[in-house]
């Protein structure tokens, strides 16, 4: 393995670890200064000001217990990408977490510095929307009516 390829493969291990510990700083830090994060049933995010504002609200809502498998990473020159599985406790009402299992693609770039930082951020979900109906066809909360769901909220 390079030492590229390691950086990059470490990078989205370094996400994980501040998205678990709760450190909004060093999450950010993964993000170029006009990166774009891209979430299923959410509008694009860009910027650092917006990526705050997002993460502010899902770390708040119970973001947490991520795990990154990369299944494949590339690496063209000073752009690489890794793609792969994820899991996650996701919040889905005030107060409720579910486990979502999905997977991810994340475009690098090397910074003049040498460093890489993340471009483009995109991950989806494996389960449906309809994971809130039980067996007996009670429905939960839908996921479109939880705060994080609504976007991110002001600071």
């Amino acid at each position: 393995m390079s030492r590229a390829e390691a950086a990059v493969r470490r990078m989205t291990q370094d996400w994980a670890q501040a998205c678990n510990t709760k450190q909004l700083d060093d999450l950010l830090e993964f993000y170029a200064a006009d990166a774009l994060v891209l979430r299923a049933n959410f509008p694009p995010i860009r910027g650092t000001g917006a990526i705050r504002e997002f993460f502010v609200a899902a770390l708040d809502a119970g973001l947490g217990d991520a795990e990154f498998e990369p299944v494949r990473v590339e690496i063209f020159g000073d752009i690489a990408f890794e793609a792969g599985r994820c899991k996650t406790l996701a919040p889905v009402a005030v107060g409720k977490r579910r486990e979502e299992r999905g997977k991810y693609l994340i475009i690098f770039a090397r910074q003049p510095e040498g460093d890489w930082k993340a471009l483009v951020d995109c991950w989806s979900s494996d389960l449906s929307l309809t994971a809130g109906v039980d067996i007996t066809g009670k429905t939960g909360v839908p996921a479109a009516a939880t705060p994080l769901a609504r976007g991110p909220r002001k600071i």
